[in-house]
């Protein structure tokens, strides 16, 4: 019925918002929690991984500035299609890229999607959720951060003990890839 088709549409929307809010953070958690598999591979000194983050969120405050207007320009669709295939590219290149300028990279092109992540679910609360919902809606979205973080704690641990670091994080392109798709093949109806 209409009804149901509705509700499945609202959630939908509600794991879109959490995961463009989550996936992009969860990289920087992964680090962290991965932080002495990384050194050990890359042979880098531990202080080495504060260049990691900078190199995101450095980018990431950067682009900020002018992420609002361009996810304006692009609409709420198709920014959030960039969102994900930015986050699918970032992690595809940590997984297979070799050194540390490879990770450094990787972790950069995330930086690009953490700058659209608040401007385009900020958008798509503002067009898709009725006025009695915005601020639970709003905080749903904002809980995706605080998932990566229980995720990257959690579950990369264990993975990367049995499977390796680059492995542990080659299973977050799941979920990249479910929403890029989604976003390429015009599912992503918002």
């Amino acid at each position: 019925t209409r009804k149901e088709s509705s509700a499945a549409s609202d959630v939908y929307k509600r794991q879109v918002l959490v995961c463009a809010m989550g996936l992009p953070m969860l990289i920087f958690y992964a680090i962290g929690t991965l932080g002495p598999l990384l050194i050990a591979d890359l042979g880098v000194a531990p202080h080495w991984l504060g260049w990691l983050v900078m190199s995101a969120f450095g980018l990431a405050a950067l682009l900020s500035l002018w992420a609002g207007p361009l996810v304006n320009r692009l609409g709420t669709r198709r920014a959030l299609a960039l969102l994900f295939w930015a986050t699918l590219a970032g992690y595809g290149l940590l997984v297979s890229l070799p050194g540390f300028a490879g990770v450094l990279l990787a972790l950069a092109i995330c930086g690009v999607a953490q700058a659209l992540a608040n401007p385009v679910t900020n958008l798509l609360v503002s067009e898709c959720v009725e006025a009695r919902s915005k601020a639970a809606v709003v905080g749903l979205k904002q809980s995706g951060v605080q998932l990566s973080a229980l995720i990257a704690g959690l579950l990369l641990p264990p993975l990367a003990g049995s499977l390796g670091w680059r492995a542990a994080l080659a299973c977050l392109l799941l979920p990249c890839l479910l929403y890029t798709s989604d976003a390429a093949d015009d599912s992503l109806r918002v």
